[in-house]
């Protein structure tokens, strides 16, 4: 799988449908984290907790698959657009896309506390990879337009730190989760703008 990432040119992506399938991954985001993450109250719940204690479990490993595969369609497609091939980059987004898997297959409940362990340590490693992609990019970008990068970074890290400090607020809730889901998706949506004009 790796290497087939590695592997990827212009011509994978140059489809008109695939052009139609990145605006549904940013429409489709923040809608399927909507729908999923108020089937109850995010002040008192995780999307996780949804998932995992209030039955809803099918459910969130859907919304996990579905995310992580769009999440990880959209930026391939950016990198590979804007000719990034940074095999660290590439293989930290599909590490990103394989800790968000074992974040919804592995169930965090109060009887199993070592994969509720092993759950909470994939669904930090899935936001550092994700994070650590796109920071790649943004400072390959630097050689290409320094002002869109020097925007990029600051957009990116309101994402980061607003996350973290929803977290400090409003503690461990849906809240600075549906946060950094929409949050990125805004910035995916204007880095796309920013950069595919070039």
């Amino acid at each position: 799988m790796f290497k087939r990432v590695q592997e990827l040119n212009k011509k994978d992506f140059d489809r008109a449908y695939l052009n139609y399938l990145a605006v549904f991954a940013l429409i489709a985001i923040p809608l399927f984290t909507w729908l999923f993450g108020t089937r109850e109250s995010p002040l008192d719940y995780t999307l996780s907790m949804i998932g995992n204690k209030l039955g809803y479990r099918i459910n969130f490993i859907t919304w996990g698959i579905s995310i992580g595969l769009l999440l990880t369609f959209f930026l391939l497609r950016l990198y590979v657009l804007n000719s990034f091939r940074n095999q660290r980059a590439r293989r930290l987004l599909v590490w990103s896309l394989i800790f968000l898997f074992l974040t919804v297959l592995i169930p965090a409940v109060e009887h199993l506390p070592i994969l509720r362990k092993i759950h909470a340590i994939a669904a930090v490693a899935f936001g550092l990879s994700l994070c650590a992609s796109l920071y790649m990019f943004i400072r390959f970008l630097r050689s290409i337009n320094e002002k869109v990068s020097i925007r990029s970074m600051w957009f990116l890290l309101t994402v980061v730190f607003g996350s973290i400090l929803l977290f400090f607020l409003y503690g461990n809730t849906g809240v600075f989760e549906l946060f950094f889901f929409f949050s990125i998706t805004l910035f995916l949506f204007i880095l796309s703008k920013w950069v595919l004009r070039e």
